[in-house]
């Protein structure tokens, strides 16, 4: 899960100077035969723990202008085999929510899951918590593990933030 904030941070800024704080994040990942697909990503609430004016001004200006309109932002995603097809932002019940397609050639590159035949799986901290998932939950008091069949070919998740 570390690592879906780390990339998620990437997603929406690059420097800031305050902390952009989201509720959750979900993801639909359509997998083809061939191991390439697409992912929706759906950031919930997106808010700055900034505490001055000026550090909110600047977590909103990195928003705005990193996460949705910059080419440096397609660029970074493209490097990370991600191929940004669509992002915007939209207020929903006075809530600042970002969504980002993307489209990519190998399934790792969808924040580390991995296909071990015939499964899917993502692997993330036991002390993170899954809201939701199409696929099955497996805990062991090292990690939770979500397993998808490989004859499922849109795979949901949805996690709170830290």
């Amino acid at each position: 899960m570390k690592k879906i904030f780390y990339i998620l941070s990437i997603i929406i800024i690059s420097q800031f100077t305050g902390c952009i704080v989201f509720n959750s994040v979900s993801y639909e990942v359509n997998v083809n035969e061939d191991g390439t697909g697409s992912a929706l990503l759906i950031i919930e609430d997106i808010n700055t723990d900034a505490t001055t004016e000026e550090a909110i001004n600047e977590d909103v200006k990195s928003i705005l202008e990193h996460g949705l309109k910059s080419q440096s932002f397609v660029d970074d995603m493209k490097g990370e085999g991600k191929i940004i097809t669509s992002r915007n932002v939209i207020v929903e019940n006075e809530k600042l929510n970002a969504i980002v397609s993307y489209e990519f050639s190998e399934i790792s590159k969808v924040e580390g899951l991995q296909f071990d035949d015939p499964y899917y799986y993502l692997t993330i901290p036991v002390e993170d918590s899954i809201i939701s998932t199409n696929g099955q939950i497996t805990k062991t008091s090292e990690y939770k593990r979500i397993v998808w069949d490989k004859s499922i070919k849109t795979l949901k998740f949805k996690m709170y933030s830290d």
